[in-house]
């Protein structure tokens, strides 16, 4: 009887330690989880608040205080937002996005090719020049960019403001895409484009038939980066753009803004139609975007 008690003494000391680690870990789980739930509620409220906010008439959205849920449900609000002009500012973010993703993806990709696959003093220095550039705030330079895209238009006699390359022209070069093109090119294997250079391929017939398809991950992340971060741009169409029709929805949401007053269940409501394409895009399309930067994209 005392052996077994003898034998069990070290096992119970053994199990206190495990049963430690094991409460350490739940509660660290509960702390996670939290702070993650704590930060949903965040992110998302302001959400909620907008969306509901569009199904209120003006004078429930003006009431204190304040109703979390509409007491008078209503979609007046919609047909009041929706008309020609404000599909026109559509138009105009999804020409200014898109043409830029198609710009950026393009740009992007070559210059990561050529800086990895053709490796030199000169890319290496390129590519540093890019990063630090934008480590600088796009306000900073935004007049002497201006002050540039005039100069282009009188020297070139072709417009630039109230155009789409003249909201286009600034993102031909995109650091941030450069740098994701760049890491993904080191995935891509260099027996492969020998094999292809032996072959008598051209070195843009392997960028675009060979290297593109092993990254199209990582180009499927950025297009979808880039077209949102360009369709929720302010500031640039805002200063190329000087006509109300040329105005990106970004723009054209100021128009429920005021001197003295705001209309807010319009605004609310504009905004809900401006959320509505990137929920849909990155609802169908976030997968892209894991797989591209978390997986490929920061390879090397």
């Amino acid at each position: 009887m005392e052996s077994t008690t003898q034998l069990d003494a070290p096992q119970r000391a053994v199990a206190h330690p495990i049963s430690g680690a094991r409460l350490q870990h739940i509660v660290a789980r509960i702390a996670l989880y939290t702070v993650l739930v704590l930060a949903a509620v965040i992110f998302f409220v302001p959400f909620y608040w907008v969306v509901t906010a569009s199904l209120k008439t003006s004078a429930e959205l003006r009431a204190i205080p304040p109703t979390w849920w509409p007491q008078e449900f209503t979609l007046a609000n919609y047909p009041l937002v929706w008309d020609a002009k404000f599909a026109r500012y559509f138009l105009n973010s999804f020409i200014y996005s898109g043409g830029t993703t198609v710009v950026v993806v393009f740009t992007s990709s070559l210059l990561g090719y050529v800086i990895v696959k053709d490796a030199s003093r000169l890319g290496n220095m390129i590519f540093w020049f890019l990063l630090a550039a934008s480590m600088v705030p796009f306000v900073t330079y935004l007049l002497p960019l201006f002050n540039m895209l005039l100069r282009l238009q009188d020297w070139l006699r072709i417009p630039m403001v109230n155009t789409y390359w003249g909201m286009i022209l600034p993102w031909v070069i995109f650091p941030f895409g450069v740098f994701l093109m760049r890491q993904a090119m080191f995935s891509v294997p260099n027996d492969l484009l020998d094999a292809a250079r032996i072959d008598g391929a051209s070195e843009f017939g392997i960028f675009s038939r060979i290297v593109m398809p092993l990254t199209r991950h990582n180009v499927a992340a950025l297009a979808i980066i880039v077209f949102i971060f360009k369709y929720d741009d302010l500031i640039w169409p805002l200063v190329v753009a000087q006509r109300t029709e040329m105005y990106p929805v970004t723009v054209g949401l100021v128009e429920y803004v005021g001197q003295f007053f705001v209309e807010y269940h319009l605004y609310t409501t504009a905004s809900v139609l401006v959320m509505l394409p990137i929920f849909v895009l990155y609802l169908f399309l976030q997968r892209y975007i894991i797989e591209g930067i978390a997986t490929q994209g920061l390879k090397g």
